[in-house]
């Protein structure tokens, strides 16, 4: 049997080479989307809903939020870990990076990277070598690997993820993305993330934006995505940059628009860790906050009270 170990895409629209990317200029504009698709769990989705639903029923509203907010190290493998609700039996989530395989331990295995899995054209190698790392995942306790990472494309060779991914083709990247879901359960860095520099803000400095025109966006940056989600992706991370001009963790045109309403994601969105910027992230499509609570927390609680984020969120 494939390991259990619970899926995610993490889709991280990220930095261009230059700010400019499809023949948009600086100015460019990330249009909002509200309100946040709800997911309606159909198909495979339709019993683990009904028992995530059941469970949620049961919480109280700090409970709930308890569970969308990350904590400190508690002294495990995790590079992230959510808030628990023992009275209920919940023991919270363990998430951890995932390039090469367990991160920051011992007796594991270092899998080669994505890009000499891409040079391979092998399906098949793609989900043992997922399936495989899923195991080891699962023997140290995590249930959300970090990867894999189908966000940088590379067409800058100057990417700093680059080796991350599978290849600069988008259909070629897509099909060794879905292989490795399947194989692993779990995906890394959506939308336009061609590089590292400034793709973060520090001491004021805005992050780079990603400036995409909408048909770049769909039929290049998308694709790997898209197969992903169709091979069964149950979490999508989003990144520290911005998109058109509005950072990824609180863009509703990317998080509700393009992946909850045309991709008709129904898992998770969780932030690259300490991406976040507003409280406003929960109504523009962000599930989980890590590694910490951030502007979430009892400022998330307090929100949902006095009407400013719905609770259904």
């Amino acid at each position: 049997m494939r390991p259990n170990l619970l899926l995610g895409i993490v889709t991280v629209p990220s930095a261009v080479g230059g700010g400019v990317e499809g023949g948009v200029g600086a100015g460019a504009v990330s249009p909002d989307v509200y309100p946040t698709p709800q997911g309606r769990g159909s198909g495979a989705w339709k019993t683990p809903y009904a028992r995530a639903r059941a469970l949620v029923a049961q919480m109280t509203l700090d409970e709930k939020v308890n569970v969308t907010r990350g904590f400190p190290d508690t002294g495990n493998t995790c590079a992230g870990n959510t808030g628990s609700v023992p009275r209920l039996g919940w023991e919270g989530l363990c998430l951890m990076d995932a390039g090469n395989g367990v991160r920051a331990t011992d007796m594991v295995s270092a899998w080669a990277s994505g890009l000499h899995v891409g040079a391979a054209w092998d399906r098949k190698l793609s989900y043992e070598r997922g399936f495989w790392m899923a195991r080891e995942f699962r023997a140290k306790g995590v249930n959300i690997a970090l990867g894999p990472n189908a966000g940088p494309l590379g067409r800058t060779p100057l990417g700093g993820r680059n080796w991350e991914g599978f290849s600069v083709d988008p259909y070629l990247s897509g099909r060794l993305n879905a292989e490795t879901i399947m194989g692993m359960q779990d995906a890394g860095h959506l939308i336009a993330n061609e590089q590292e520099t400034y793709r973060r803000p520090y001491f004021g400095v805005e992050a780079a934006s990603s400036n995409v025109d909408d048909k770049t966006l769909h039929e290049y940056y998308l694709w790997p995505f898209m197969d992903g989600i169709r091979a069964g992706a149950a979490s999508v991370m989003c990144s520290y940059n911005r998109v058109n001009n509005t950072y990824a963790c609180e863009n509703s045109k990317l998080l509700n628009g393009v992946l909850k309403g045309e991709l008709a994601f129904e898992g998770f969105v969780v932030m690259d860790w300490n991406a976040r910027h507003s409280l406003q992230s929960a109504n523009a499509g962000l599930d989980m906050l890590m590694p910490g609570g951030g502007f979430w927390g009892e400022n998330l609680t307090e929100a949902v009270r006095n009407g400013t984020v719905g609770e259904e969120r």
